[in-house]
């Protein structure tokens, strides 16, 4: 069944208007039809069985009629901090990572990170990624999604992060399958700006409980290697 995100909340057979996106992709895309039924969900509290009411270019209507109170989520709450990646590709390991079930994505900036967003150009990157992320829960069928947390530099960052479980993408002694506990837990993972990390960001990272982890003798590029450890380490747990 169909998936629409919809950030306002619902009431059990009050009529609400989806948002602009939405209702051109029920109207104009997919072409459905009033009687239809879809998933609207607002991505914190469940979801909702709705039926469609009224169909127009622009704006379509829906009737909530039952509730599911269930929050599909993955099965550990994962952190990914993640450098500033240029063009689209930033776009795809967002939507990857989304995908994959984190539940907060942290924006930094490293000393290698290429990619300067500064007022406005930042503001509407923002925006932009937030789409990517509903629009990802809504194809994946997660319903409470990752929060995108501001841009931070990753030194001043590491000291606050205070999950039991952390990893950082680079080159290490001790395999993956080594360093993850038997059940799965709360994990903070950072991955690389297109230039690596610095000694220095490395060491800050180690100092502060990361453990470094690679796949192998590959190097992944900035956009696959978060898809790449967080499947590797889901797959490790299930």
């Amino acid at each position: 069944m169909r998936r629409f995100y919809h950030p306002q909340a619902l009431t059990a057979n009050q009529a609400s208007h989806l948002s602009e996106g939405a209702s051109h992709h029920i109207s104009r895309v997919l072409r459905l039809n009033p009687g239809e039924q879809i998933v609207v969900f607002d991505g914190h509290s469940g979801e909702w069985l709705c039926e469609i009411s009224t169909v127009e270019r622009k704006v379509v209507t829906v009737l909530p009629v039952q509730f599911n109170a269930v929050l599909r989520t993955p099965m550990a709450e994962a952190t990914l901090g993640l450098p500033l990646i240029k063009g689209d590709r930033m776009d795809m390991a967002i939507q990857k990572a989304t995908e994959m079930g984190v539940r907060r994505i942290q924006l930094l900036d490293t000393r290698y990170t290429d990619v300067r967003l500064r007022g406005e150009r930042l503001e509407k990157k923002l925006e932009h990624w937030q789409r990517i992320i509903a629009s990802a829960c809504e194809q994946c069928e997660l319903n409470v999604l990752p929060q995108l947390l501001p841009v931070a530099p990753i030194l001043e960052w590491l000291p606050t992060v205070a999950t039991p479980l952390r990893l950082i993408a680079h080159p290490g002694q001790v395999p993956l399958r080594q360093l993850l506990p038997a059940t799965p837990q709360a994990l903070t993972l950072i991955t690389g700006p297109e230039g690596g990390f610095t000694d220095e960001e490395v060491a800050a990272a180690q100092a502060q409980g990361f453990h470094c982890i690679t796949l192998g003798e590959r190097i992944l590029r900035a956009e696959t290697a978060p898809i790449a450890l967080l499947g590797a380490i889901w797959a490790q747990w299930e």
